[in-house]
């Protein structure tokens, strides 16, 4: 009767223990505490000191939890812990000492002790709802769901109308995705506590997760009314409203937010977010002005407010926004990038080169500002420069192959063939298996005249994706223009016109293979087809010409090669065909 007097001496001068909040890894005990560990699994008890229990009573257990809890405040978790053990020594039956023990012991990340001080406490005192809900917390975290779900069911038995026990295990079985049980034990705690604003709070997370938006709403409708000022459930029934489309309802919503958080910037970011999507530009600039009066936000606010007189194409507006950023922050790169997009987008080329040149190497848009300067160069006829910027940009971000295509085709238009073909090379190695690296080293093969490498790599874009109806074209048709395999030929452009059957460019390579192969009839049928998909294509028009011409219908065939003269005037050899067909009619 002593032992239990005391405890329950002790219970009345402590407050009961928090939950679980954090947890770090086990790092096992110390030779000490192994000892401690020990008596708690039912060896015999070492003493802590040379303290005769007996002779203590429930007010000298308190002064070493005192000494304990002070201890603790004061970062002296050691001599915290050795306080708490005295007054296990004095009081081993009081649950609270070993629950505030298994707190100092998970700080120091003694799993292990901390899970057995907890078993203890609930086995010294099976009622004591705080070591139930701390144990079950432990066992979640250690990933033994089952023991913690029989913890909290035995918690729910002991105190049925605390709804601490029913989040716990709701949310435990949530986590678990067993959305099921986590409904059944909300539902328990609703009809048990029907004012529980957080049960119907947890229902509504769930069925939104389980996208039963309908059933969600109803909760978070339930918990407003029962706390009008629960601000969590009016964001997530807004969010609701956003995912079931009902954006006037979303945005009604978030203003009743606000009307509890009248400041509350990531609310105000949501309001502006959604004008945005709805391209409602003046209600956007109206909210983000609401946010530039908050000092924290202000900037940002700026940004957004900048970035929608660029879609609004008001580009003078934007470019006073972002100057005004820079001016009070000179270090927003991205902001600076942003101006140089305006000014680029305006035609103030050398401003716009100027403000993307000043954007240093390392920040996230280093890499964009440099692909806009190469552009803007292209534009201005300087290749090499343009070359330069987008090789910077891949000193940077080196592993982007698609950097190396641009950069090759920065090359192929200055000319620079040789280094248009190192640079696919390069890329190549980055990414052996990459089909349009392939296909464009291909393509740069053929312009160069070296057609046997050209076929080389189309075969291997085919080896890769046997359905690349472009590679399967591009080789039969490189083998027709010269002449041999033709039956070949005709296989592989017959493959690609399987895949791509509407495709002017593949009906023409058909069309070229018969003529090459003499069949001039089924020539002009393929080729005139082909037209009625490229009519303004002047190669297609004049490979109808030449079939014409060798199905002796010279008149089709003037009129064929005028019509590609047209589309192509500067075509000197095509200009040729036309002056001697043009002799032959006139001598007969």
């Amino acid at each position: 009767m002593k032992k239990t007097n005391r405890k329950r001496t002790l219970l009345q001068f402590l407050s009961a223990v928090s939950a679980l909040t954090f947890i770090a890894l086990s790092v096992g005990p110390s030779p000490a505490d192994a000892g401690f560990l020990d008596s708690l699994r039912g060896h015999p008890r070492p003493r802590f000191s040379r303290i005769n229990v007996k002779k203590y009573t429930a007010a000298d257990a308190y002064y070493y939890f005192s000494m304990a809890q002070m201890l603790r405040k004061k970062g002296d978790i050691s001599g915290a812990i050795t306080h708490y053990k005295k007054a296990i020594d004095v009081d081993p039956l009081s649950p609270l000492l070993y629950a505030d023990l298994a707190h100092l012991y998970l700080r120091m990340g003694n799993t292990d002790l901390a899970l057995d001080l907890l078993e203890k406490s609930r086995d010294v005192a099976p009622d004591y709802l705080p070591a139930r809900l701390f144990l079950g917390e432990l066992y979640s975290i250690l990933h033994r769901g089952n023991d913690a779900v029989n913890e909290y069911e035995k918690a729910i038995e002991l105190a049925p109308d605390n709804q601490k026990p029913y989040l716990l295990l709701g949310l435990l079985h949530a986590k678990r995705s067993d959305y099921e049980s986590a409904l059944e034990v909300l539902a328990r705690l609703i009809e048990r506590l029907p004012e529980s604003v957080m049960g119907h709070y947890y229902i509504g997370r769930i069925e939104a997760e389980r996208g039963n938006f309908s059933a969600a709403e109803r909760h978070y409708k339930e918990a407003v009314e029962i706390n009008p000022g629960f601000l969590s459930a009016y964001l997530e029934l807004a969010l609701v409203y956003e995912r079931s489309d009902r954006i006037e309802e979303a945005i009604t919503t978030y203003r009743k937010a606000l009307k509890i958080s009248p400041h509350d910037v990531a609310i105000l970011k949501k309001l502006g977010n959604i004008f945005i999507r709805q391209k409602r530009f003046d209600d956007a600039i109206r909210q983000y002005e609401e946010l530039k009066n908050i000092d924290t936000a202000r900037l940002d606010a700026m940004t957004r407010i900048g970035l929608i007189y660029f879609e609004q194409k008001d580009y003078d507006k934007a470019v006073e926004e972002f100057r005004q950023i820079l001016e009070e922050d000179p270090v927003r790169e991205k902001v600076r990038y942003y101006l140089g997009t305006v000014y680029e987008e305006k035609g103030e080329l050398e401003k716009a080169l100027e403000t993307f040149g000043k954007i240093p190497a390392g920040k996230g848009v280093f890499v964009d500002a440099k692909i806009h300067l190469a552009f803007i160069y292209e534009r201005q006829g300087r290749l090499d420069e343009a070359a330069a910027a987008i090789r910077q940009a891949i000193d940077i971000k080196g592993g982007d192959t698609e950097l190396y295509r641009l950069l090759s085709s920065m090359y192929r238009r200055a000319g620079r063939t040789k280094d248009a073909i190192a640079t696919l090379k390069e890329a190549i190695k980055l990414d052996p298996e990459n089909e349009e690296l392939h296909f464009m080293l291909g393509v740069v093969y053929d312009e160069a005249g070296m057609w046997s490498e050209c076929l080389a790599h189309m075969r291997k874009v085919v080896d890769i994706n046997p359905d690349h109806a472009n590679a399967l074209n591009y080789i039969g048709y490189t083998l027709a223009e010269r002449g041999i395999k033709l039956d070949e030929a005709e296989r592989y452009i017959k493959r690609a016109l399987a895949i791509k059957p509407e495709s002017g460019h593949i009906i023409d390579s058909l069309g070229w293979v018969y003529y090459k192969k003499g069949e001039f009839d089924k020539a002009v049928a393929e080729l005139e087809r082909a037209i009625k998909y490229l009519p303004d294509d002047a190669i297609v028009v004049e490979h109808l010409g030449d079939a014409y011409l060798k199905s002796s219908n010279k008149k089709k065939a003037m009129d064929a090669y005028e019509r590609a003269y047209r589309l192509s005037p500067d075509n000197e050899s095509l200009k040729t065909k036309l002056e001697n067909l043009k002799k032959e009619l006139e001598s007969e």
